[in-house]
């Protein structure tokens, strides 16, 4: 008669193929979400260097049109609408409280909260370096959370433990199955996690500008420099105005 520990190499082989599909295309989007981040992060870099600065120059222009406009009437003096708003009162926080003020004392839910995480996840209870390696990153955000006194951070850490394939003790006669079961459950998270991100990013100002560069040079024509000529040109009209404008308060 067969024994049941025998059988279950074989039951588990449908979930051991889905979790191969699953870790490769895992692989295959995160190499799409950081080409289309690199991308993304070269073209703002790029857009920051190159128009950005012209940009701040108009508005320092724009700045010196407006004052001298004012200065000659051309234009009325902008509203104070600070004028109706509260003024802050010296010490509202009450006598002898700071905003600088020392961190509260961590409670009794928090410090028993942070031990269980501390207990559950020490590294030195991990079966080999991959799993070391996981325990030591989420002690290190159990230790953040618990610097901060973020108990919901240390729940989230905690719940995020409990589902994780680590977390299953290795005498459980289906240990392995288990383990399978949630990281398939981790990885279809994660997936769902890239594609809100990508599609975020894709819908983001930046995305949409390089959508429209790439589309002009499939047209044979410089969107990005031509972006860079009409800001100087504006530029050069603001330089003059503000020039006449100077010009007509000297005379």
């Amino acid at each position: 008669m067969t024994s049941p520990s025998a059988l279950q190499p074989l039951a588990l082989e449908p979930d051991r193929v889905r979790l191969a599909e699953l870790e490769r295309d895992l692989a295959a989007r995160e190499r799409d979400l950081m080409l289309l981040k690199r991308e993304l992060h070269e073209l703002q870099s790029r857009y920051l260097s190159k128009v950005g600065v012209l940009y701040s120059q108009l508005s320092e222009l724009e700045a010196a049109i407006a004052e001298a406009e004012i200065a000659q009437g051309l234009r009325p003096p902008p509203l104070d609408e600070d004028n109706d708003a509260e003024p802050e009162t010296p010490g509202a926080q009450g006598p002898g409280v700071s905003p600088c003020a020392s961190r509260a004392a961590p409670s009794a839910d928090l410090k028993r909260m942070f031990r269980g995480i501390a207990k559950a996840v020490h590294p030195d209870l991990a079966n080999g370096d991959p799993a070391r390696a996981r325990r030591h990153s989420l002690m290190a955000e159990a230790n953040r959370a618990y610097a901060e006194r973020d108990e919901d951070r240390l729940r989230l850490i905690l719940s995020t433990w409990e589902r994780s394939p680590d977390s299953v003790p290795d005498d459980d006669p289906d240990a392995e199955r288990e383990r399978v079961s949630r990281r398939i459950a981790q990885l279809d998270e994660r997936l769902l996690a890239i594609d809100v991100e990508l599609k975020d990013l894709r819908l983001s100002a930046i995305a949409r500008l390089k959508q429209r560069i790439d589309e002009a040079t499939r047209q044979g024509w410089d969107l990005f420099g031509e972006m860079i000529l009409q800001m100087r040109r504006e530029i050069s009209r603001a330089t003059a105005r503000l020039a006449s404008l100077r010009a007509g308060t000297k005379n």
